[in-house]
């Protein structure tokens, strides 16, 4: 992949780059048609993507520095989740003056129908289990940090709170 000189070649990034690009967008058209069924944009199915049932509900300002956006735009994201029911917010446990976001039972649904249906849709789908496990090793090693999203598929009656 590199020059004898140990520089990278950059036709080969830039096509891997662009595979990548791609596979977004095919991700991208694949959604499309559950968010306008789901009644969600982009941004709403983004921020609900990344509340884990399963893990301790965030406070504001954590779900923005994991949106890498200002707290008023997760504000004004989670309005949108709460009228629809997906959401609730709560104080903190720990400092009443702060508020945390957990998932309505609804939520939890919608969240694994999201991810369940983009899963088993996607183009990665059709890699055998010994190349996903290579892709997913291969995009690590470059810096994708999995930890950043919260995609695992949950049991809607185990974790959900009305």
């Amino acid at each position: 992949m590199g020059d004898t000189d140990g520089s990278t070649d950059e036709s080969l990034i830039h096509a891997v780059v662009k595979q990548v690009v791609t596979l977004a967008a095919a991700t991208s058209a694949l959604a499309a048609d559950l968010l306008k069924e789901l009644d969600l944009t982009e941004p709403l199915a983004n921020a609900l993507w990344r509340l884990d049932p399963d893990g301790a509900a965030p406070s504001m300002r954590t779900l923005a520095a994991t949106l890498n956006c200002d707290p008023s735009t997760v504000t004004f994201l989670t309005d949108r989740l709460e009228q629809r029911g997906l959401i609730q917010r709560q104080p903190a446990p720990t400092d009443r003056r702060q508020k945390v976001i957990r998932l309505t039972r609804r939520g939890v649904e919608v969240r694994t129908r999201l991810v369940q249906t983009l899963t088993a849709s996607s183009p990665l789908a059709q890699l055998s289990p010994d190349d996903q496990q290579h892709l997913y090793a291969l995009l690590a090693k470059a810096g994708a940090d999995p930890s950043q999203f919260t995609c695992q598929p949950t049991n809607p009656s185990s974790t959900a709170t009305d």
